[in-house]
């Protein structure tokens, strides 16, 4: 009867010591869980930010009165830079507000003056507008609201 006595305390032993762990690691799991639903937010916010800017791009490029608004009369569009290293999103701790800096090519459209020569010939062969392209920086202040992401201001500024 001894032996069975001892052998039930070690099983009984043995099986609290292996589920200690387990009982362990369900509490970071848990933690874990919070972790991955929080960076999974994140990256969805990140998502609809970039979708957002694009958009705004998209409307910027097509002369939509509404995006253009805040911007320089001057400008007629905006190409992004491609590399992706050349973005950057930061959202704020509390989730409700984000920044945006993206690099990108500014095309400025200005009439030339009637005073010259040159500026004469121009509007006689109908072109009398001078276009630039510069390397820009563009900022942007987004804001959360009820129906999702809205882009509070945007500001051009020197690369």
């Amino acid at each position: 009867m001894t032996e069975t006595n001892t052998s039930r305390r070690l099983f009984l032993k043995g099986s609290a010591l292996i589920a200690a762990p387990l009982v362990a690691t369900g509490s970071t799991a848990a933690l874990a869980d919070d972790g991955v639903k929080a960076r999974l937010t994140r990256f969805e916010d990140e998502d609809a930010l970039r979708r957002l800017q694009h958009a705004w791009l998209r409307q910027v490029n097509a002369g939509a009165a509404e995006a253009t608004a805040k911007l320089d009369s001057a400008v007629s569009g905006i190409v992004a830079d491609p590399d992706p290293d050349a973005h950057a999103i930061q959202i704020a701790a509390d989730g409700q507000r984000a920044t945006g800096r993206f690099a990108c090519s500014v095309v400025t459209e200005t009439e030339l003056e009637a005073d010259g020569t040159f500026a004469q010939m121009a509007r006689l062969q109908g072109t009398g507008i001078l276009r630039s392209t510069t390397a820009r920086t563009v900022h942007v202040d987004y804001v959360r609201t009820a129906e999702g992401w809205v882009i509070a201001k945007a500001e051009i500024s020197a690369a």
